[in-house]
């Protein structure tokens, strides 16, 4: 584009501004008018660190044959060979003991009040989790009945909008 055109398209930009009839509050500085404070003793910007992982997931197909190990539910549904996933380990691989974060905890207590057997929260946990992943469509009803009706209640809510909600909360509408 010559710079006579993007001269023109400028000027008229600012002339249509003007007619538009917004008014700006110019008595406060625009972000971009302010210059970034830097310390002088640390000039390097730091970096977020990397989110720990909690977990791996070791995903497979029908045959046995390995899908992926991915570090987060997120990651299993996004996998481009996710409906070719028939079961998935869930081992929870985080540094110290496994303390279970809020939303984990809400699953776990909709899966204790659904009548869950109480004692074990991480392993009830892990059992959640995994029911999020992916089932094998040829044996869900069977894989369904092993997790029971307290499990699914507490990945529905963990994870109310998974890939398998639908059909984990059509299975609950047979089996309540």
């Amino acid at each position: 584009m010559r710079r006579r055109s993007v001269l023109q398209f400028g000027v008229a930009a600012i002339a249509l501004a003007g007619c538009s009839g917004t008014n700006i509050d110019t008595s406060q500085p625009a972000a971009l008018d302010m210059a970034p404070v830097v310390d002088n003793k640390d000039k390097i910007p730091r970096e977020r660190p990397e989110p720990l992982t909690r977990y791996q997931f070791t995903c497979t197909a029908a045959d046995g044959s390995l899908i992926g190990k991915f570090s987060s539910l997120e990651e299993v549904w996004a996998s481009t060979r996710y409906l070719h996933v028939t079961d998935c380990q869930v081992d929870y691989v985080g540094k110290g003991p496994h303390i279970l974060t809020p939303e984990e905890t809400a699953a776990v207590n909709a899966a204790l009040a659904a009548g869950a057997a109480p004692g074990d929260a991480s392993g009830l946990c892990l059992r959640i989790i995994k029911a999020c992943t992916r089932t094998d469509p040829r044996t869900i009803a069977a894989s369904l009945s092993t997790y029971g009706v307290p499990v699914v209640k507490g990945a529905l809510t963990l994870a109310p909008l998974a890939p398998q909600a639908a059909v984990l909360t059509k299975w609950l509408k047979t089996e309540v």
